[in-house]
């Protein structure tokens, strides 16, 4: 018996307009329940019926453009059978495409499925699926109507990007292109669709000026190099361009975790964009900590955060360990082969001679004690004496040094091996792309996953195992 054509309503019913408003990710559900009666029209749902042997007898199967779009859906998640006749009862966007809202039973059972599947491939018929994708494309492009776009602006200008001039020859065209935009956008009147067509020509606007500059001619092109608080993306205005390496790059945001190396649980985290340093984050992360009980008694950090206020700011009673910043000079003697005479102020150079220092100045020793130094050829080849900078917390810098020397400091910097591993699993759950928009969004992501790692870890503890 041949199977009925599929005639389900066109317009979305209340129960349907809930469920497309609360799609955010899967939006090839909502494009399949709008697009539907164009795919599976008439003609195309008759072809689809001659899967089956038009008999007089036995019950109507079920709509072929049913299971077809059933197994659509299944490619799209990637799950079973049993899973896709349990999504037609418990997932209403699956509902919401197959036209069966709130319905208590699946529309076709596992096996309906299979035979249609197989149907399909014997009848070679999959491969009308993809072949119907193509007529609706072409029609929609006849029709001028916006079935599918374009995203790519390269694709749109169907330029020849092999030729050297075809570069500018496109720069200056959508450089043209948006200036009929802002001056259309400005004469329209006053609305929330004119205010967000504003908004987004401001984008457009921002990335021009920081990406395109005028040659001596006056002539538009591509600006050499990053400009400062580039923005890198068009939806996310905070996203920022960042370098953890020399060859490393970040884009977006940086996460920062605060771990307490005892308990093992993470106490606070933080987020910046890229290009902000991670010693900016300091402030964020020990407001969070001042909620809770305890205190600083020794800090494990990164070197990057050398510079936060948390280091600056310590109190006598707090103990850094970090790796100190290598220090180099070429051929020559580096900072650490002067010795620094901290209770007078005394910098002392290899061979012997001292003058006074100050933090955070640079010292220079007199050019006639250099001209007449045995060690001047190792120490420097200036005309006018070697000089020395010292660091503001040269003195920190110093212990740093000293402590990696030993044994039993360097086993000291291993403890901040625990925070890298709860950034690593932190990092492996969140993974690598902004979920969200804007850095609060982000944080309270990050944040999450934080709480996410304290109770695996708190499942380690035997107490809370007893409890539970």
């Amino acid at each position: 018996m041949r199977p009925p054509v599929w005639q389900p309503p066109v317009p979305l019913s209340a129960a349907e307009e809930q469920i497309v408003r609360r799609v955010r990710r899967a939006k090839l559900f909502v494009f399949l329940r709008q697009q539907r009666p164009l795919i599976f029209d008439a003609p195309f749902q008759e072809e689809l019926a001659t899967m089956y042997a038009d008999a007089p007898k036995g019950h109507p199967p079920v709509a072929p453009a049913l299971l077809a779009l059933a197994t659509v859906l299944q490619a799209y998640m990637g799950v079973s059978d049993d899973e896709v006749v349990e999504a037609c009862v418990m997932d209403r966007r699956w509902q919401l495409v197959l036209g069966c809202v709130d319905c208590a039973d699946a529309p076709f059972s596992k096996g309906t499925l299979v035979a249609f599947r197989e149907r399909l491939i014997a009848a070679d018929l999959d491969r009308r699926l993809i072949e119907r994708t193509v007529e609706v494309a072409a029609v929609a492009a006849d029709a001028d109507a916006a079935v599918l776009g374009v995203s790519s602006l390269k694709a749109a200008l169907d330029a020849d990007w092999d030729d050297p001039a075809t570069l500018p020859w496109a720069l200056g065209l959508v450089l043209d292109a948006l200036g009929t935009v802002e001056a259309y956008v400005a004469q329209q009147p006053a609305s929330v669709a004119q205010q967000g067509a504003q908004a987004a020509v401001a984008v457009a606007a921002q990335v021009v000026a920081q990406d395109v500059e005028r040659d001596a001619g006056g002539q538009p092109q591509l600006r050499r190099g990053v400009a400062p608080e580039r923005r890198i993306s068009v939806e996310d205005g905070q996203m920022r361009h960042g370098r953890k390496t020399a060859s490393q790059l970040v884009d977006g945001y940086k996460r920062h975790v605060g771990r307490d190396l005892d308990s093992r649980l993470v106490r606070a985290v933080g987020l910046t964009g890229a290009n902000a340093p991670e010693a900016s984050v300091t402030p964020a992360l020990a407001a969070d900590l001042a909620r809770q009980p305890g205190w600083l008694a020794e800090l494990h950090i990164d070197r990057a955060y050398l510079a936060s206020h948390l280091v600056r700011e310590r109190p006598a009673d707090l103990t850094i360990y970090c790796k100190a910043w290598p220090v180099h000079n070429g051929a020559h003697f580096a900072k650490t082969a002067f010795t620094l005479d901290w209770e007078r102020g005394l910098l002392q150079c290899p061979a012997g001679a001292t003058v006074p220092f100050t933090p955070g100045t640079t010292v220079q020793f007199p050019t006639a004690t250099c001209a007449a130094c045995p060690l001047r050829a190792q120490c420097t080849s200036s005309s006018h004496g070697r000089s020395v900078t010292i660091h503001p917390d040269e003195a920190l810098l110093a212990e740093l040094r000293e402590r990696q020397q030993s044994a039993a400091g360097r086993a000291a910097l291993r403890e901040r091996v625990g925070v890298e591993h709860a950034l690593a699993r932190i990092g492996q759950w969140q993974g690598d792309r902004a979920r969200y928009v804007g850095v609060r969004k982000n944080l309270f992501d990050l944040r999450r996953m934080a709480v996410v790692s304290n109770l695996h870890d708190l499942m380690r503890l035997p107490d809370v195992a007893q409890a539970a």
